[in-house]
């Protein structure tokens, strides 16, 4: 996943929220314009602070893993799927049915 990806998931995750930009632009301290931004993948070089803030408020988090030639070990795997099937924030993020 690339940072402009990043932004749209974040988007996909804000909608499911039943978020709108501008609710989730002042609870996580950014601003709208920043937020749209991101979403769209218009911003190059995105403060990690703020991308973390709006992650936190829509119920997700950003996780480092060693990088397996874009391929994830068997339980990386089973990891995201048991919490994909947990929690529907997650599930819609990560492109699931």
């Amino acid at each position: 996943m690339d940072i402009f990806e990043l932004g749209a998931q974040l988007a996909i995750a804000r909608r499911h929220r039943r978020l709108s930009q501008r609710a989730l632009a002042a609870k996580a301290d950014v601003s709208v314009e920043w937020l749209s931004k991101f979403e769209r993948g218009d911003s190059f070089e995105p403060s990690m602070h703020r991308i973390l803030r709006c992650l936190h408020v829509v119920g997700l988090d950003l996780r480092l893993s060693s990088y397996n030639q874009g391929r994830g070990s068997l339980d990386d795997l089973m990891a995201q799927n048991d919490e994909a099937a947990m929690d529907p924030v997650l599930k819609a993020a990560l492109g699931g049915p």
